[in-house]
């Protein structure tokens, strides 16, 4: 994280490569992270796009962050919403979290299971997800995609840790309601090797 830190700091005094460097880290983590509230690619493109021209423009002004993870997805968060409130848009999630492509969001390899078997599993987390409120979404998406600690998600979603640990326990909850055991640990096994393949 130090590294993180000093390419941080770097861009804070114009250090164009150092902006490079986030954006490239960041783009394709902040867009996946878009599709927690609208379906609409431009639209997060044009997030994106706002979020790092105004970076750029005040570089200067912004300060230090213990993290700067957290610092772009708040402030990515912001900017999304804000263009989706102008818009007019119902804050809404994707059916599926990012489960469309399992060969690519899970590392799935069809020696560890089935592909029958991998869609019955999706078919049950889309009943699941569907049960479950837009924040319980968000939550599950920032924790076991993003894999954010709770202190992060707190911050990001702008709620007290006791509130975010709740908030989870409830989405899996939920979960636990829809998927067996089996299918759970599955998913937890999958969801744990999908940045290895």
């Amino acid at each position: 994280m130090r590294d993180e830190q000093l390419i941080w700091d770097t861009f804070r005094f114009g250090d164009e490569s150092s902006f490079k460097m986030l954006f490239e880290q960041y783009y394709t983590p902040l867009f996946n992270y878009g599709h927690k509230f609208s379906a609409d690619d431009h639209l997060i493109q044009d997030a994106l796009q706002e979020l790092f021209t105004k970076l750029w423009k005040n570089r200067e002004a912004i300060r230090e962050t213990g993290s700067v993870r957290n610092y772009l997805y708040k402030s990515f968060r912001r900017v999304l919403l804000r263009m989706l409130e102008v818009q007019h848009r119902k804050y809404e999630f994707s059916p599926l979290i990012e489960v469309t492509n399992p060969a690519t969001e899970f590392g799935y390899d069809e020696t560890i299971i089935s592909r029958e078997r991998l869609e019955t599993i999706r078919a049950n987390l889309a009943r699941a997800l569907e049960k479950m409120s837009p924040r319980q979404r968000e939550i599950i998406h920032l924790r076991y995609y993003a894999e954010m600690e709770y202190e992060e998600i707190a911050v990001i979603m702008q709620l007290s840790p006791s509130s975010t640990y709740k908030l989870l326990y409830k989405a899996i909850d939920t979960l636990r309601q829809h998927l067996s055991r089996k299918d759970l640990f599955i998913l937890y096994s999958l969801l744990s090797l999908k940045n290895i393949y």
